[in-house]
């Protein structure tokens, strides 16, 4: 396995463990982890999905929203949780923002390659 196959591999573990753990939070009817928290948590999701699956960007993407909204919608059916728009929202702009912190970066490294 190259460097490249293996970064990839990595981040796509990592992007398994951070929707379990998600997930566990979301279906928790106990967890009540800062707000901050749970936002900086999706960006990083949305962030290493992107990057997880380089050349199907788009499935990436497709799945730190999905996870983002999902989750939130799946705490209605969770005793003492409750889905909240506003949440909803917050993950979905936060998984998003790491996405597109992720496709910035891969622009300027392309750019980068480019010039040389």
């Amino acid at each position: 396995m190259g460097g490249h196959s293996g970064t990839v591999y990595s981040l796509r573990i990592v992007a398994a463990i951070l929707i379990v753990t998600l997930a566990w939070d979301a279906l928790d009817p106990w967890a009540s982890p800062s707000p901050f928290f749970v936002l900086a948590s999706y960006f990083l999701l949305g962030f290493v999905c992107a990057a997880a699956f380089p050349g199907q960007v788009w499935f990436g993407i497709a799945v730190a929203v999905a996870a983002a909204i999902g989750f939130e919608v799946l705490q209605s059916l969770v005793p003492l949780r409750d889905v909240r728009g506003i949440e909803l929202i917050g993950k979905w702009l936060s998984a998003s923002g790491g996405v597109i912190l992720e496709l910035i970066l891969v622009l300027a490294r392309d750019m980068r390659q480019r010039k040389r």
